[in-house]
């Protein structure tokens, strides 16, 4: 974890970011946080851990990260935004996400793949970025909604 917190710090430094303690803080806390996470539970997080930061504070470092290629940003059906580190090596995935529950399950295609690349190049499209959100209902709230 040290040293994807230094390489995350590196990268904010190389695009003019100044890292202020605070800054730190919320990086390290955001690494300890689960694959899917909002605002508000990064907040909570580093309230618990008696970290003094205000909410526009992590929010343009949200902003920041995402601008950086370290975020990404998801936006669930709940109305706000999730966001998930991303890796080098992580091969691209799409969400699953429940409606009742809010589940969220990480998925990879290579047919989604395959068809996003071939779109791309028929129409000469340079892509660079894309995201598949599926909405409905998971296993669990499946079973229940028919009980």
């Amino acid at each position: 974890m040290e040293q994807r917190e230094a390489q995350i710090i590196g990268t904010l430094q190389r695009a003019d970011f100044r890292i202020t303690p605070q800054r730190r803080r919320i990086i390290h806390h955001i690494l300890l946080m689960p694959a899917h996470f909002s605002a508000d539970d990064l907040l909570v997080v580093l309230r618990d851990q008696d970290v003094e930061v205000s909410r526009a504070t992590v929010y343009r470092l949200l902003s920041i990260l995402i601008q950086s290629g370290i975020l990404r940003e998801v936006i669930y059906g709940e109305g706000h935004s999730h966001y998930e580190l991303l890796h080098e090596e992580q091969e691209y995935h799409g969400h699953l996400i429940c409606e009742r529950c809010g589940r969220v399950i990480d998925f990879i295609c290579p047919a989604v793949e395959g068809a996003i690349i071939g779109v791309s190049r028929e129409y000469n499209f340079k892509h660079h970025a894309h995201t598949l959100q599926i909405c409905g209902l998971c296993e669990e709230c499946q079973r229940t909604a028919r009980q």
